[in-house]
Order: structure tokens, then sequence, then C-alpha cells
């Protein structure tokens, strides 16, 4: 599989499910309509930072919401204040995700490079 990033071995891990159904997730994005660069990983927006407590592997993932409440309330603190909430349709084709870090809902999902993130996404709040 080619994913939209490189990847470093044994990543996406083997616990990250592929997703072969139809499920929504949510995003933080700063445009709307929602742009290419709202779809970058922490590595890719930042590429010589060091990040606490993640993996290179979840550093190359997209940080997603399993609920619009979780992902809404991010958004109110720190870096992400202001940030628009941008519901995602993924589906078969759309690479592997995995449950990520403390808080409740939060994900980290490895895009396939042939998904069109763009077209299967829409801003839901401002």
């Amino acid at each position: 599989m080619a994913y939209r990033e490189p990847l470093p071995p044994d990543c996406p891990p083997e616990d990250a499910v592929e997703i072969t159904g139809r499920r929504v997730v949510y995003r933080l994005v700063r445009h709307n309509p929602p742009v290419d660069g709202d779809f970058r990983s922490q590595r890719a927006e930042r590429p010589d930072a060091e990040f606490e407590g993640v993996t290179e592997c979840q550093a190359r993932g997209l940080s997603v919401f399993s609920r619009s409440s979780d992902a809404l309330r991010r958004a109110r603190n720190g870096k992400l204040k202001g940030a628009m909430l941008c519901e995602v349709t993924l589906d078969r084709g759309s690479g592997r995700i995995r449950r990520t870090g403390s808080r409740s809902g939060h994900q980290t999902w490895w895009p396939l490079a042939d998904f069109d993130i763009l077209a299967n996404c829409r801003v839901v709040e401002l």
C-alpha cells in the first residue's frame, strides 16, 4: 500500500485497523473549504521537531476524532483555537486507523495516497 506520506518501518502499527467500511471522523482545519494543507501530519508541518510522547509513526499520521464534541473541545484550546470542524467520510481504500493518546475519541489515521481527502470532507461547524 502506498501511503500519503513516507512512513517508518512497521508503520502503521499492527493494531491499526484497515478501513473497510464507511465511517465518519472529524478533523480540525483552518480553511473553508478545506485545502490539502489542512491534512498534513505533524512531521510534514515541522520536519525537525521532536514530539514528546508521540512515536515517529504517529507523527506521520493525521489526528482525527471519532466524535465531533471531542474535536470541538480541542478547538477551544491552544494552537487550534479558532479552527473549524471538518467531517471526513472514510471508506474502503482510505487507509488505516488506530485509537491513540489519552484523549477520548482521538485517533491517528494513515491515509492512502490514492484517497481523495478533499472530495470526502466538508466543514460542519465554524
